[in-house]
């Protein structure tokens, strides 16, 4: 059950990854470190990337990043932008972007990012209305593609990695409740916390 529960977003992250047709050795970044930026690390990582850096606004979820195949971590802060750091770890700009935090004005730090003539794939979901100067994108000849979802194929690959022997994802499971529990612990994911992937187990007391 909690690998069927992993299936949805890690066949959101599969989606994203083959929207970027990754060349071979091709220099990946990642922006966020949730469930689907770490689905994007797993599958950038087992179809064609070379180096890849993962970054959030804390390091609570380095160690999952790594796990899930980055080759390195960063946060970036006052002293130094996302754009330097990534460069400076992938020893270039990345190729391909995954922007998968939906936050407002990562678009924008994507298109930063990314090399001229790369990708910026969107698999974060914003829901408030964003902006980005176009003229930034068209410069460097950015293709910027929105992802949604997943498709039959992608959802039923994901279930035959995990039943391969595949599962690194089940260390996105931070914790296991009961139903009583539930109220009490949905509280809490409203506010920032170490956990990624909360499982909700009925038979649990």
């Amino acid at each position: 059950m909690e690998d069927g529960a992993l299936i949805e977003p890690m066949a959101v992250g599969l989606h994203g990854v083959s929207l970027a047709k990754l060349t071979p050795g091709a220099k990946v970044l990642v922006i966020g470190a949730g469930p689907v930026g770490l689905a994007a690390t797993f599958w950038a990582r087992r179809l064609g990337a070379g180096r890849i850096v993962a970054t959030a606004s804390s390091l609570r979820r380095e160690a999952l990043a790594r796990h899930m195949g980055a080759d390195a971590f960063v946060v970036p802060d006052a002293a130094q932008d996302l754009s330097t750091l990534a460069a400076d770890v992938l020893e270039g700009a990345p190729d391909v972007v995954f922007e998968c935090a939906g936050q407002k004005n990562l678009i924008a730090k994507a298109i930063q990012c990314v090399k001229p003539q790369g990708d910026v794939i969107v698999l974060g979901f914003c829901t408030v209305p964003d902006q980005f100067v176009p003229a930034a994108a068209v410069w460097k000849e950015v293709r910027i593609l929105f992802a949604v979802t997943y498709s039959m194929r992608e959802f039923t690959h994901v279930a035959n990695v995990f039943d391969a022997g595949h599962v690194e994802p089940r260390m996105m499971i931070t914790d296991r409740i009961s139903l009583d529990a539930l109220p009490e612990v949905f509280e809490a994911l409203r506010n920032r916390s170490t956990q990624c992937k909360v499982m909700v187990n009925p038979w649990l007391s």
